[in-house]
């Protein structure tokens, strides 16, 4: 990356001349970051208030003899490097050095902005919505931001899987089969009551109407409510596999909660684990796990009277199997209505002697539906919601995904049906796709001068739109390293808006293709890297970058 270069130059610098002055600077603090106020460089420092403080002196003059040991002796670096007080160091770097660094976009192709593998394991869990009904409106946004971050991750050299949990038990599973069952004898005519806090959407019918064309009705009759939920769980888990995989999100694993923890000693073995290490007591004639003494506020029930485990018992002996499986880092990307629920998982992951840091959480806030400037509501057991199938009935993939990474997860997002229908410069996914199919018609017209990459001059590339695309093209690798580090694709979303941004200004007020070849070649090259960045950076966001619009 551009700023680690600079960096590395800059420590190089001045461990090298700093030797043989009164100060010993301490370069292992030297840290650059692009100043807000481009009137103040490319990059800017604040190395010497750092070291000014642990030496006992003036960090302006200490800014100021640093800015004179750069700026004498690096000038293929620097156009210029200036201070501002109390003791800031601004960097304004070289076109040459943007230039050099341009010409590498095309090499690396595809593999631009991406790092090494680093051999970490990291296991993403998202979406885990329960096998009840079909994905809606909050699921999508899970999905996109989980599917988001998976790619941003593998890109960022980790090896990633992606999980989806399957809640198949309990007690909703159950009100699911005896709702698909009265659904069915609603079809045979005969009177049904749907239970009172089952599933009354319409989606039922289809699923009974599919069961009565496979099994005869009189053998249907008597079979129990098992038979029903496991026919049902089945079918809408292949529902929803579809709709995820029409978003083009394909799973690594699905894990059924019944098979893994219910219908082996999973939970078992991990209750012994934590009565091993004192962790479990009795109290009101149920089991409590000590999570108040690892770092949770409170003790929580884990087996109920009636000797059933609880919900957070099921979680902790998934999460212990998470690490048992040798994962470096577990993310959880949930709705943050389960907010509450994170501190007493991690006190559980504490007490079992798994590494706590090791489990990490991006949180979901909701998704409201506007239409005609209006909420919608939505219901799952009433059947009254929109589903990932209805938005792609009506909009494209490209643009829902997009939608959904375009605000920071931790925020509340309107997802507004009227303003999604404008094909307009207002809409973020189509500016993005726009630039990008304006740049491949360019690249393709006939008259376009064909230029062999590595002998394009560069240097020609001097005004000043075109060095701030030059910039932003280069700072993709940290935008990369950024989102991946804080699971934040939203980050990657605004980036990719700004790019398109300047791009759109500088085809509006520059002919790329004029009669001095070596310029044309040149800024062909310069739209060439940017096409390479959009078509990285959509595909990172599971959108496509078309060839023309």
């Amino acid at each position: 990356m551009l700023k680690d270069f600079i960096e590395d130059k800059i420590r190089i610098s001045l461990s090298d001349k700093s030797k043989s002055k009164f100060f010993e600077l301490d370069i292992s603090k030297l840290v650059l970051s692009i100043p807000n106020n481009p009137d103040h460089g490319d990059f800017s420092t604040n190395f010497a208030l750092i070291n000014a403080k642990a030496l006992k002196l003036n960090p302006f003059e200490l800014a100021r003899e640093i800015s004179t040991l750069l700026d004498n002796e690096d000038s293929d670096l620097f156009e210029r490097v200036t201070v501002e007080k109390p003791g800031f160091i601004n960097f304004k770097i070289s076109k040459k050095i943007y230039h050099d660094f341009l010409a590498e976009v095309l090499i690396k192709g595809e593999n631009f902005g991406s790092f090494p593998l680093n051999g970490k394991k990291i296991l993403i869990e998202f979406v885990s919505a329960n096998p009840t009904g079909l994905l809606h409106l909050g699921h999508l946004r899970n999905a996109a931001v989980g599917d988001s971050i998976a790619r941003i991750l593998k890109f960022s050299g980790y090896s990633v899987t992606t999980e989806y949990y399957i809640n198949d038990y309990g007690n909703q599973i159950r009100l699911l089969g005896e709702s698909l069952k009265s659904r069915v004898m609603q079809k045979l005519k005969i009177e049904s009551k749907i239970p009172e806090e089952g599933y009354k959407g319409e989606y039922l019918l289809d699923v009974a109407e599919l069961l009565l064309s496979e099994v005869k009705s009189d053998d249907l009759l008597s079979k129990d409510y098992e038979f029903f939920s496991n026919y049902a769980i089945k079918y809408l888990i292949n529902e929803i596999d579809k709709d995820l995989k029409d978003l083009d999100i394909n799973f690594d694993s699905w894990y059924s909660e019944r098979d893994r923890i219910h219908n082996t000693d999973l939970l078992s073995k991990t209750r012994n684990l934590i009565k091993s290490v004192q962790g479990l007591y009795e109290k009101d004639d149920a089991q409590w796990i000590k999570t108040s003494e690892y770092g949770d506020n409170d003790d929580w029930v884990v087996k109920k009277r009636d000797d059933a485990s609880t919900y957070f018992m099921n979680d902790i002996a998934y999460h212990h199997d998470k690490f048992q499986r040798g994962f470096d880092n577990i993310v959880n990307i949930w709705g943050a209505d389960h907010h509450s629920h994170i501190s007493r998982l991690k006190a559980s992951m504490n007490l079992l002697s798994n590494d706590s840091h090791k489990l990490n959480f991006v949180l979901i806030q909701f998704v409201r539906l506007i239409k005609d400037g209006r909420d919608v509501s939505m219901s799952k057991r009433s059947g009254t919601y929109t589903t990932i199938r209805d938005m792609l009935s009506e909009f494209n993939k490209d643009l829902v995904r997009f939608m959904m990474v375009s605000r920071s997860s931790d925020s509340h997002f309107d997802f507004d049906l009227d303003k999604c229908r404008e094909g307009s410069d207002d809409n973020p996914i189509f500016y993005i796709q726009y630039a990008s199919a304006r740049i491949n018609s360019i690249l393709n017209k006939d008259e376009v001068v064909k230029f062999t990459e590595s002998q394009v001059d560069l240097s020609l590339l001097i005004e000043d739109k075109e060095i701030n695309i030059i910039k932003k093209i280069l700072n993709f690798p940290d935008i990369i390293l950024d989102a991946s580090n804080s699971m934040s694709p939203h980050k990657l979303a605004f980036y990719l808006q700004e790019l398109s941004a300047l791009f759109h200004s500088y085809y509006r007020e520059t002919k790329i293709l004029v009669d001095e070849r070596e310029l044309s070649g040149a800024r062909l090259f310069l739209l060439k890297s940017l096409k390479t960045v959009f078509t990285n950076g959509l595909t990172l966001l599971g959108v496509s970058s078309p060839e023309r619009m």
